[in-house]
């Protein structure tokens, strides 16, 4: 599977978990003009380690001007039944559901999470979260890619970015 990697897009390293945390933390740093707080280490750090234990094939930073850095992982499963455990964080609502086609005729599903009503009303942090399951009709496989970002500025313009991603993918050999 590949996808073509869009304005906007950085990659990351997926070498080590070192490595991943390292480049991470640089991007984000630099999105923010050099100033990250003391967390963005430890956030980039726990991000490579669940990127690296699903063992995600893509791992990148999404950048738009006036816009906060956004996460992006793209993982390829072999079932359905992977996704339970391609999940980013547990106690996310499904908001709302899109249904459609990519370009190359590809079945695809975006699905807008949300952080429960639970996490809402105690007035903890949450981050706007967009996941698109791209299905290969010709094998059991899927791709999932999942956008994420923890302040949710500038969400429409990174998942606009997102969704041209997605919709390059491309299951052919």
């Amino acid at each position: 599977m590949k996808v073509d990697l869009v304005a906007g897009v950085t990659p990351v390293p997926l070498g080590s978990v070192d490595a991943t945390a390292a480049e991470l933390t640089r991007l984000i740093t630099e999105c923010r003009g050099g100033d990250a707080d003391l967390g963005v280490p430890v956030a980039a750090r726990e991000a490579a380690e669940i990127v690296h234990r699903a063992s995600a094939g893509l791992v990148a930073v999404v950048r738009q001007p006036k816009a906060d850095p956004a996460l992006l992982v793209g993982v390829l499963a072999a079932t359905a039944a992977a996704l339970v455990e391609l999940s980013v964080e547990s106690d996310m609502d499904i908001r709302e559901t899109v249904e459609g086609r990519t370009p190359l005729g590809y079945p695809v599903t975006f699905a807008e999470r949300v952080v429960s009503a639970e996490r809402l009303k105690a007035g903890e942090p949450f981050d706007c979260q967009l996941q698109a399951v791209v299905a290969d009709p010709d094998r059991p496989r899927l791709a999932v890619f999942t956008l994420s970002s923890t302040t949710g500025r500038g969400w429409l313009a990174v998942s606009a970015v997102f969704g041209r991603l997605v919709a390059s993918t491309d299951f052919r050999d």
